[in-house]
């Protein structure tokens, strides 16, 4: 009697091992490497039970989740369920944080959990919705998602002004800042006095401010700085930090605040590079801000420099802002910022008149949206960016699994 054959589930698409291996690996290093190393800050010793903590929450909280991503990608590629999955960044990230306590410099909060669990999530969630086919409607949405991106960060790049009571400070010594050790002489906006204290009259200064209208200060030079040191700021009666003009080593910075620091995320400085690499303690300083949004200038004992503002490949820096990176390095990850979401839409759009079409309002887009935002002009080494990551992404094998797959199979 010849045995019955039982019948077999359809075998998946097969998948390149090594390579996802690889990625589960990279991702994992990258985490323990980013999260396991003494930082400076001060010990707080103790697990702080809030999801947002501090004034950068909100963007510690998305780069947690961000950070996450790699690793779950390898896994769920290689086929762990969903519930596995999650389970092993909840308690990977439990472990790293009870490690913190005893690691100088770092923070161990609920928060870091959560963002684990949802970044988990997250790379599931794209699994389960990713189309089994490249589409003209996927395409156009993903175009649609990129440039609302694109929109919300001119939005969070723009100033914000509370209308609150302003207070100037000369050469004040502030937490996260190193004292910079000149003197400042006299500081005026729109030709009217700002003290070392609280202003005269902080509506007309906001109002001043608002308008690009020129903020001078005349001061003394102190010693080179290993890290930014303000010169000159002000701050309103709510400790929040409104403007900041400072010395970090040989560079002159400008901080204004954005509205991405209503929502808790990281404000990216303008800096002129080197502007103080001929000063020397006690040279006089003459130094002058004007300008609105985009394009605003700095001058310093008769040099100047304009056009300092924000591209929209710097929009990275909401999340995670390392001052004083390397021009090159900063270069490279603008165009990495611009160049993965137009990889998304290319792998999204069909090889045909309509995926072209989709490809070309993401361009259009990226090019003609940040001016219209108070931003500088998309330069073209991140249009360039962005349109090798179309390409890529039109020329690469789809990867999508067909719907009627099993999403949830494997181990886990």
């Amino acid at each position: 009697m010849t045995a019955r054959k039982t019948s077999r589930p359809a075998a998946s698409l097969p998948r390149p091992v090594l390579p996802l291996v690889a990625l589960a690996l990279a991702g994992l290093a990258l985490i323990l490497v980013l999260t396991l190393t003494p930082a400076a800050g001060p010990d707080t010793g103790a697990f702080r039970w809030c999801l947002l903590c501090g004034d950068v929450g909100t963007a510690d909280f998305v780069a947690n989740v961000a950070l996450f991503v790699p690793l779950a990608a390898g896994l769920v590629l290689l086929g762990w369920r969903a519930r596995g999955t999650v389970a092993a960044a909840v308690l990977l990230a439990t472990a790293i944080e009870i490690t913190q306590l005893a690691i100088p410099g770092r923070e161990s909060t609920l928060g870091d959990i959560v963002a684990a669990g949802l970044g988990a999530a997250a790379v599931l969630l794209v699994r389960r919705l990713w189309p089994a086919r490249r589409s003209t409607r996927a395409g156009l949405l993903a175009a649609a998602l990129w440039l609302a991106l694109v929109g919300a960060a001119g939005y969070l790049l723009g100033p914000s002004l509370p209308p609150t009571v302003w207070f100037g400070q000369w050469t004040a010594a502030l937490g996260g800042y190193e004292w910079y050790r000149g003197s400042v002489v006299s500081a005026t906006l729109g030709g009217a006095r700002l003290p070392d204290g609280r202003l005269p009259d902080s509506r007309a200064a906001r109002a001043s401010l608002a308008a690009g209208e020129p903020l001078v200060v005349r001061a003394f030079a102190g010693p080179r700085t290993a890290r930014l040191a303000p010169l000159f700021s002000v701050a309103d009666s709510a400790y929040r930090g409104i403007f900041l003009l400072g010395a970090d080593r040989d560079d002159l910075v400008l901080l204004v605040r954005r509205r991405a620091a209503d929502l808790g995320l990281f404000e990216p400085d303008l800096r002129w590079s080197g502007a103080l690499a001929s000063v020397r303690p006690g040279d006089t300083l003459a130094l002058e801000v004007r300008g609105a949004g985009a394009g605003d200038c700095l001058s310093l004992n008769g040099r100047e420099r304009c056009g300092l503002g924000y591209q929209i490949g710097r929009a990275w820096a909401l999340v995670h802002f390392v001052p004083g990176l390397r021009p090159g390095v900063l270069a490279a990850l603008d165009c990495s910022f611009v160049a993965l979401p137009a990889l998304l839409v290319g792998l999204l759009v069909r090889r045909d008149a309509a995926g072209a079409a989709s490809a070309l309002v993401a361009l259009g887009g990226l090019a003609g949206l940040p001016p219209a935002l108070g931003l500088l002009p998309t330069p073209a080494v991140q249009l360039a960016a962005s349109a090798l990551g179309l390409a890529a992404g039109a020329l690469a094998p789809h990867g999508g699994e067909r719907r009627d797959a099993p999403v949830d199979a494997g181990v886990g």
